[in-house]
């Protein structure tokens, strides 16, 4: 018996042994078939979108849905330094410069990705910019205890290699990264999980296609970069080099006034300030929620057996800040169904704080399969509310106009398209006391234009002919707002 568990065991370490060797046999290999570059730098034509938006830009203003159209990049080049380590990349944009204005302005999109983020212990939304690359996954193998299995995709036999970085996910768990290398030791895809407030364990799939010898560099003519399965980022490659000789120098930072910066490579965000929620009645169990001066103001809106909340965005702080203030300003009823304007990321953020209260998500139709996947994605990378309380997302759409009614309040929901900003947007009319209530159509300062937004709102609300005088927005106002403002704003 003895024997036999010592060659048991025997058999296993052997096995472990071989296959940490099989999987550094097989970093080696892929490293060779790539010309085992010290750095590369090739350069093309690229698309990005800010995550959940979509960039319009001079070839196609509307949005169309998430992330359709994306935001062209010209003059794209990228730098990926494997000694430094440090990645660089940069390009030309042409996109609405922000502030409600669509009219497209020169702008310059650069991200990077510096040595100290380069290291596995430092937050991995940002290193693995750099380990999601071929090469950068190939260093991270190489360093950090790759195994090697074996996997048929789509018909093609693959080595996938497997580590993780030595960061944790909030939730404590480890990150995994695999990269899928085919029978000639080329890298065709790596793939990694992110934890993301809307997207749970956002899945992040990099896909490298048409390999080929650019004069002695081994690079992709094709990358495609998908998150949560939506489209995110892609290069059409048309010249690589190897080991540059100015790869120190090449892709420079652009000085702050440059234009709009690219994805990530920033310093992390300061604390965000304590929330404390004021509230401002509108009637019998109608109230405006605010934080005062930069909040994402919510309405609550009281029925005989339940609470309707109108958005509860920006963040998971403000949505349970709000849940909790609408229980004490209406106490013993359930908050049945929160109202999202449109899907943007500023405008979902407390979406799973209501999830995991119960509530259903009252949105546009176009924007149902994108929340319903994403807020039933397992959260297993996360310690927020939703992931400490599962509970299965429920969505309710609405086509055009749909009304909420007890017999004694009435909620009237609509949407309003065509509009340059998103095709999922929703207005809300509570007909009672003339409440108006909209996502990102604000009125312009004193003696400012109204922006191409609002400009496209108010022909909207004319051929709806609705009867409002006070005109909420979820970006709050320095004072009430009323639709005698609303229509001096476009000149009426």
């Amino acid at each position: 018996m003895k024997k036999l568990v010592l060659v048991a065991i025997s058999v296993a370490y052997l096995g472990g042994n071989a296959m940490a060797q099989d999987a550094q046999s097989v970093v080696a290999n892929a490293q060779r078939a790539l010309g085992d570059p010290k750095s590369i730098t090739y350069s093309g034509s690229a698309k990005d979108v800010a995550f959940q938006q979509c960039g319009s830009n001079a070839a196609d203003m509307i949005c169309r849905g998430t992330h359709d159209p994306m935001r062209p990049i010209n003059n794209y080049v990228r730098v990926i330094d494997l000694t430094a380590p440090t990645s660089r990349h940069t390009g030309a944009t042409n996109n609405p410069a922000g502030g409600g204005a669509t009219t497209p302005m020169p702008g310059t999109f650069f991200q990077q990705v510096t040595p100290q983020q380069v290291d596995v212990s430092q937050p991995w939304a940002t290193s693995l910019e750099f380990y999601i690359t071929p090469w950068g996954f190939l260093k991270g193998a190489a360093a950090n205890n790759a195994t090697a299995s074996r996997r048929k995709v789509d018909g093609k036999n693959y080595t996938v290699l497997t580590w993780s970085p030595a960061v944790k996910a909030p939730s404590g768990k480890n990150y995994v990264i695999n990269g899928y290398v085919n029978e000639n030791n080329i890298v065709d895809r790596v793939e990694t999980w992110l934890g993301e407030n809307i997207m749970g364990d956002m899945h992040i799939v990099a896909t490298y296609t048409g390999w080929k010898d650019f004069g002695g560099a081994m690079a992709p003519s094709k990358i495609v970069q998908t998150r949560g399965a939506w489209p995110f980022f892609e290069v059409n490659v048309t010249a690589a080099k190897a080991n540059p000789a100015d790869v120190a120098t090449l892709v420079p930072a652009p000085a702050p006034a440059a234009g709009r910066g690219g994805r990530g490579g920033g310093a992390a965000p300061a604390a965000a300030p304590a929330l404390t929620v004021t509230s401002e009645k509108l009637g019998d169990g109608l109230y405006r929620l605010t934080t005062g001066p930069g909040s994402y103001d919510s309405v609550i809106v009281e029925f005989k057996d339940y609470i309707m909340m109108l958005e509860a965005g920006q963040s998971e702080a403000r949505g349970l800040a709000y849940i909790a203030e609408a229980k004490k300003l209406i106490p013993n009823k359930p908050i049945r169904y929160v109202m999202n304007t449109h899907p943007h990321s500023d405008h979902t953020g407390g979406l799973p704080a209501l999830v995991a209260e119960g509530a259903t998500i009252i949105t546009q139709k176009s924007n149902e399969e994108f929340l319903e996947k994403a807020l039933n994605t397992p959260r297993t990378l996360l310690n927020d509310t939703l992931a400490k309380n599962p509970k299965k997302a429920k969505i309710e759409a609405v086509s055009e106009k749909k009304v909420y009614s007890d017999g004694t309040r009435t909620v009237e929901m609509y949407h309003v398209s065509p509009v340059p900003h998103s095709n999922g947007l929703m207005i809300a009319l509570i007909p009672k006391e003339k409440v108006l209530f909209q996502g990102d159509f604000s009125l312009p300062a004193a003696g400012q234009p109204a922006n191409d937004h609002v400009k496209a709102l108010v022909p909207i609300l004319e051929k709806l002919n609705l009867n409002f005088d006070r005109y909420i927005n979820v970006h709050t106002s320095a004072t009430p707002q009323t639709k005698a403002d609303l229509w001096k704003a476009v000149g009426k």
